[in-house]
């Protein structure tokens, strides 16, 4: 026995990740998908009150956990990654990330939806020569039961539920979250799932402003009837 006061272990993963003293943390659960556990983790640090996100995904689910960190270091688009955990696949628990707080943002959608669309392309453009890195990362090709428009389509990082409540306005811009679907495809699946989220939405004129904005419309026609006839892309998509 030391008698010393035993450590928060929350607070213990904060201050490793961080980079700061941090003695205590105050844990609030944030709505989230069924199967994924999120957290805001508030704590005073040596600069102020700051706060933090952590995301548990599901056991074998690692592709958030892998790919967002890469991300991370090629463009602002998406949250910083403070840390992360890969369990070895016999862990009873899943992956984890300890991400900058977006979650307090105003949703993208609130204002201009295409910015959303604009965020994802810049991603796409900084790494755009990144495909077979992401592929190592574990993010697999789409071509199969892709319609032959969209197989041969040129394929980039695709998101994969590219949707309103994905995009968050932060001080520097929108940044893309949930990025637990992505895989390599043809990009009009995401303009699609946006352009088709917002028709859910009721609001019209917004998502034919997104299928201007997208361009090819032939494409994007297709990739929108391809994601209608499988509501859940990911059914069908790799996961």
């Amino acid at each position: 026995m030391t008698g010393l006061p035993e450590r928060d272990p929350m607070a213990d993963l904060v201050q490793r990740s961080v980079g700061a003293r941090v003695d205590s943390v105050a844990v609030e659960v944030l709505e989230a998908p069924e199967d994924v556990e999120r957290k805001r983790l508030r704590f005073d640090s040596p600069t102020g009150p700051s706060s933090a996100i952590f995301e548990r995904l599901p056991r074998g689910e690692a592709v958030e956990a892998q790919l967002l960190p890469f991300l991370a270091r090629k463009t602002d688009r998406v949250p910083v990654v403070h840390s992360r955990g890969l369990p070895p696949p016999h862990a009873s628990l899943g992956p984890w990330i300890l991400i900058e707080d977006v979650f307090g943002g105003e949703p993208a959608c609130d204002g201009d939806p295409i910015a959303i669309l604009e965020a994802k392309r810049a991603i796409e453009s900084a790494v755009e020569r990144d495909l077979p890195a992401l592929r190592a990362l574990g993010l697999r090709d789409s071509v199969h039961d892709l319609p032959h428009a969209l197989a041969s389509a040129p394929q980039s990082l695709v998101h994969g539920d590219l949707i309103c409540a994905n995009g968050l306005r932060v001080a520097r811009g929108v940044v893309i979250v949930g990025w637990r679907h992505a895989f390599i495809g043809p990009a009009a699946l995401d303009a699609a799932a946006l352009a088709l989220d917002l028709e859910q939405r009721d609001r019209h004129a917004e998502a034919q402003a997104v299928r201007t904005a997208a361009g090819d419309a032939t494409l994007l026609a297709e990739a929108e009837r391809f994601l209608l006839r499988a509501p859940r892309q990911q059914e069908t998509l790799p996961s």
